[in-house]
């Protein structure tokens, strides 16, 4: 964190987590559901028509259209990046809420999740493709890219701007706290990494080879670890960012803070 007297951050995170365990929770299962189902759709759309699909993806994918191809790409990276990002907003404003010291009722964040649905719309195209080209460059430029676009959320709970306003502040803010926001990613990432790994060598061999729902559940089975990943990322990302506006303007923070 910028100041001194900030509290350690990831002991920060855990107070504010088991404080509100479950609206973050139940917040998050929101997200998942329209996730899973989401992803499970796209799976049913890819291998349409293809009733001698190959578990190898890359005959599938050679099968398709590019029509088809077109649509997979992008339906792949909404259904992965709009859940994800709607999640993020209820842990954002839940972490807003609780630095605030106020009351926030989970109907009041599942709307505010709903209002949120355009603009997460956008975001997941404006985030999503960048992170799925970068990915496929030895992976780190991937996860540079992600912590480049981590403080998005919490500019738009905190800040009353516009899509295109709050990318901008997102990156005016970003060289005071990159590399908090690089740790945390990475750090998600790694954790998910040995969950794939985990899933592949045990859950994996009880799966049917081909077909829409295992390839549904392939992806679907690492979404619940993934989405409390996403829950606590965020809750540090909100610190951060209060801790980038401390940086920036150390005296009228102050002044707000106290006001408020």
């Amino acid at each position: 964190m910028a100041a001194d007297s900030d509290p350690p951050l990831f002991p920060e995170i855990a107070r504010l987590f088991a404080q509100k365990v479950g609206q973050y929770c139940l917040s998050a299962a929101v997200a998942g559901v329209f996730g899973v189902a989401a992803i499970v759709a796209m799976s049913l759309y890819i291998v349409r028509g293809n009733s001698a699909a190959s578990p190898d993806p890359l005959l599938l994918w050679k099968s398709m259209d590019e029509g088809k191809k077109f649509v997979a790409i992008f339906g792949l990276i909404f259904a992965l990046w709009t859940p994800v990002l709607l999640g993020a907003r209820a842990a954002c404003r839940i972490t807003t809420a609780q630095l605030a010291d106020q009351e926030l009722a989970l109907p009041a964040i599942v709307v505010d999740m709903l209002r949120f649905l355009p603009s997460a719309l956008v975001y997941a195209l404006v985030i999503g493709l960048p992170v799925l080209i970068g990915s496929n460059c030895l992976f780190i430029p991937g996860l540079l890219i992600a912590s480049s676009f981590t403080l998005i959320v919490p500019v738009s709970v905190n800040e009353p701007v516009g899509i295109f306003a709050a990318l901008r502040r997102n990156f005016s803010l970003l060289s005071k706290v990159f590399g908090g926001l690089f740790l945390i990613t990475l750090l998600c990432a790694a954790v998910m990494a040995g969950i794939i790994v985990l899933r592949v060598f045990s859950i994996d061999r009880w799966l049917p080879a081909i077909g829409a729902v295992s390839s549904g559940l392939r992806i679907a089975i690492p979404y619940v670890p993934a989405l409390l990943l996403m829950v606590l990322a965020n809750v540090a990302f909100t610190l951060i960012y209060h801790a980038a506006l401390r940086a920036e303007k150390p005296m009228s923070y102050s002044a707000a803070t106290s006001q408020s």
